[in-house]
């Protein structure tokens, strides 16, 4: 993707990325994705190549031979005989399969803390207490939050997220032990509550990760028999696993603490801070390294999930609001050094600008570092930087308007405005620190007014985004429905034919479920594959073991440790096999059972299967393939209201905004390109979508910034000029809209660069001696802006026009 120089009122060129809130997960399972390329300190949408590797166990069983031998014709018999030639062949492997599961050490650290919390619990209730309830709940309270569950981050994280949830735990345990009465009640329940508990992904990546387990949380409970006098027990049970599972998360092969964001976000500030120093002469080539390196840490596919700023609180608005800017700063300051010449010398102007930045970017990245909670009108602050920034800006659109004649292109605009717009990120950057760390005396600052979301209440933010995805255009809501409906459908065909094990039938539903209905198909055959298998080695172990306790006591973490790690590492067959055998291990310890479990199993997988199969049919089989010219689309028309709106309140000085429909819209379109690229597909060639979300934060940084920023464009000529080329640029994203809609050709309509003659013959000229020429140039400089930030929208067009 390329990059022209100068952009647009501080935009970034690249693909807002931002993770996915897709919960779906099965034991086992990962998504796949496409990584989409991107220039430096550009943000792509979509993630990296996600999958099971290479076995490490896998070897071709051959042993090389002893130095000097010549291979003869027949069999060889190993020196030192047989039995050494063994002990050697299993020093062999165990020293492989050491090597194997340090590279998978992530798999291998779930699968212990798993296997120790939920044997620890089942043996604690089962044997000590003697109570069989209890054991159950605990047991698959650490399954369902440790193995279904994908909770994102550190061993500190994931605790602390297993500890949150507990409250919301207790609720769904409750609800379902009670609705448990009829299977009406349970089958009502389980719309609900699955559509909500699946929604509730859209608020973070964490608990989007947790979904899956807390849907288990009420499947579990809400099968006959009906007991609330076992609802103590049964609560018990979840505290107990739930607790066990966060000390085991926290403490036993805890995952390490990654860098936090703010981190990040001061070692990016401290890369802007460097360049800017540079004042002259050749490139820093150091120092852009180390830019390109900061800059490329804090896109959203290489920051962790646990640490994205994805949740509605207004510290994560602001870090989000933070990364941006200092990504944008360190771009524009990349294309000021390398972009003009390696000898440049810089103008006295530019190298004030470039000092106050510098000090700037070093105040937030050391209030970063401290990260302690700030006092209104303490902490770095942009003062300085804005007292400079003014008479710069102003004199240098009206150096900049005496050129336009010979500038048709816009190369000298975008050159003189690079550290312009790179001081403008600056200020950006000690105001959303500062807000991040508790000022919200922000809005006072006479750039402000970009953080518009900082005078909005708490639940009104959380209503925000819960309220974003609540349309049918959503995969979010989408894949909530799907889900729902195929719970609700297998509790209800379970309870029918009063399934003996019917918890079975929606935990299969649960884990196979795709958002494509080929995906779907693929999972199920794995998964009946892998769980045929099972049943068959479940069988005969409860026909050869019967009621013997004390062999499935000790047989139980060996199962599950195994079945853990071969899940995530061979995939969803050997998930499903693994499970089986940990089914029936566990079962058999809690009443009596025999072989006929296994097929029992076997049966209510395959309904299970068939339920998701036909709700992937019915409910979007497709997944995002259409949905993602639709959202973007929806992007096109959000982007050319933006460009009307902000275009009125520029010229006119009247009229209001709909920040939200855009924020909306890019949430949409962001989301169904995550999914999109995360399903399996063809390899058809496809426009290049991120150039419409960076088009998408174009026209929101110009609907923050331009309407407030001081000066009037006092000509009717000039406006008439503005509201035309605006209008037109918005007319051209609207045609995209209608083609993506309707067409999956190339589009007829071309967009038009700005026609700069034209302004060039309403604009007056500005004398230099006159008295309000200052105000003038304040006029001018407004007006420069907004050409830059329509003639960078019109540049995006341009490119995906090109992509189509």
């Amino acid at each position: 993707m390329e990059t022209p120089p100068g952009g647009g009122l501080g935009a970034e060129r690249g693909a807002a990325g931002q993770e996915t809130c897709e919960w779906r997960v099965s034991l086992g399972s990962a998504p796949r994705q496409r990584a989409v390329e991107a220039r430096p300190f550009a943000e792509s949408e979509g993630g990296r190549a996600a999958g099971a590797d290479r076995d490490p166990l896998a070897n071709s069983g051959k042993v090389s031979p002893p130095q000097g031998a010549s291979p003869g014709s027949g069999p060889r018999r190993s020196a030192g005989g047989p039995v050494k030639a063994g002990l050697r062949r299993l020093r062999y492997l165990l020293e492989h399969g050491r090597h194997g599961l340090q590279g998978h050490r992530t798999v291998v650290g779930n699968a212990v803390r798993v296997t120790s919390a939920s044997c620890a619990a089942f043996y604690l209730c089962r044997y000590g207490l003697g109570l069989t309830v209890m054991s159950v709940y605990a047991t698959f309270t650490v399954v369902s939050l440790g193995a279904l569950a994908r909770i994102p981050g550190s061993g500190r994280q994931r605790a602390t997220t297993v500890l949150t949830a507990i409250p919301a735990g207790l609720v769904l345990v409750t609800l379902g032990t009670l609705l448990a009465v009829q299977t009406w009640a349970a089958v009502l329940g389980m719309l609900v509550i699955g559509f909500v508990v699946a929604y509730a992904g859209t608020t973070g990546p964490r608990i989007a990760g947790a979904a899956p387990g807390m849907q288990l949380l009420y499947i579990l409970p809400c099968f006959p028999p009906y007991a609330p006098d076992f609802l103590g027990q049964r609560l018990s049970g979840f505290l107990l696993g739930a607790v066990l599972l966060a000390l085991a998360q926290r403490f036993l092969m805890p995952e390490p603490e990654p860098p936090s964001f703010r981190r990040l976000l001061a070692d990016a500030s401290d890369a802007a801070a460097r360049l800017a120093d540079h004042h002259g002469g050749p490139p820093p080539v150091q120092a852009l390294a180390r830019a390109h390196t900061a800059g490329e840490a804090l896109r959203p596919t290489c920051v962790p999930p646990a640490d994205r700023p994805a949740s509605p609180t207004l510290p994560h608005k602001a870090m989000a609001h933070a990364a941006e800017a200092v990504r944008t700063l360190l771009a524009r300051l990349d294309d000021l050094h390398t972009g003009a010449g390696p000898h440049q010398k810089y103008h006295p102007e530019t190298v004030v600008l470039l000092e106050g930045i510098s000090a700037a970017a070093r105040g937030a990245a050391d209030a970063l570092r401290r990260g302690k909670r700030l006092r209104p009108g303490a902490g770095p602050s942009a003062s300085a930087l804005q007292e400079e920034l003014a008479p710069v800006r102003a004199h240098r659109a009206v150096d900049t308007l005496e050129r336009l004649g010979t500038d048709d292109r816009l190369v000298y605009l975008r050159r003189r405005s690079q550290v312009v717009q790179a001081a403008d990120c600056a200020v950006v950057l000690v105001l959303a620190t500062r807000l991040m760390l508790g000022d919200r005396t922000v809005e006072r600052n006479p750039a402000g007014h970009t953080f518009a979301y900082a005078r909005t209440r708490f639940p009104e933010l959380w209503w925000q985004r819960l309220t974003m995805h609540l349309t049918p255009r959503s995969v979010i809501f989408q894949n909530a429905c799907r889900f729902a409906l195929g719970l609700a459908a297998a509790r209800a065909i379970a309870g029918i034919l009063d399934l003996q094990h019917g918890f079975w039938v929606l935990l299969a539903t649960l884990t196979l479920t795709r958002t494509t209905s080929l995906e779907t198909w693929s999972a199920v055959r794995q998964a009946l594959t892998g769980t045929l298998v099972g049943a068959v080695l479940a069988g005969g172990m409860l026909a050869l073991v019967h009621d013997r306790d004390t062999v499935y006591a000790v047989v139980l973490p060996v199962v599950m440790l195994v079945a853990f790690i071969a899940g995530p590492l061979r995939g969803l067959a050997w998930a499903q096999g693994g499970f089986t055998l940990v089914v029936a291990t566990l079962f058999a310890q809690v009443s009596p059972v025999t072989w006929q479990l296994a097929p029992v199993r076997l049966v209510d997988v395959l309904i299970g299967s068939l339920i998701g199969l036909a709700c992937g049919l019915v409910a979007w089989p497709r997944g995002a393939g259409s949905e993602v010219r639709r959202s973007m689309a929806g992007l096109c028309s959000a982007i050319a209201d933006a460009i009307g709106y902000t275009t009125a309140r520029v010229v006119e000085r009247s009229g209001s905004t709909d920040i939200f429909a855009l924020n909306r819209a890019l949430g949409l379109a962001q989301e169904s390109l995550a999914q999109y690229q995360s399903e399996p597909r063809e390899d058809t060639p496809q426009p290049d979508w991120p150039v419409l979300l960076v088009a998408g934060k174009d026209a929101r940084r110009g609907e923050r910034l331009l309407p407030d920023r001081p000066g009037r464009i006092a000509s009717q000529d000039v406006g008439t000029w503005l509201r035309h080329a605006a209008d037109r640029t918005a007319a051209d994203y609207r045609s995209l809209a209608r083609h993506l809609c309707t067409d999956r050709g190339t589009p007829q309509d071309h967009p038009q660069p700005l026609d700069i003659r034209a302004l060039l013959a309403v604009t007056p000229g500005i004398p230099r001696d006159s008295p309000d020429t200052e105000t003038r140039a304040v006029s001018a400089a407004l007006l420069l802006d907004s050409v830059i930030w329509l003639d960078a929208l019109t540049a995006d067009l341009t490119r995906i026009h090109k992509e189509m």
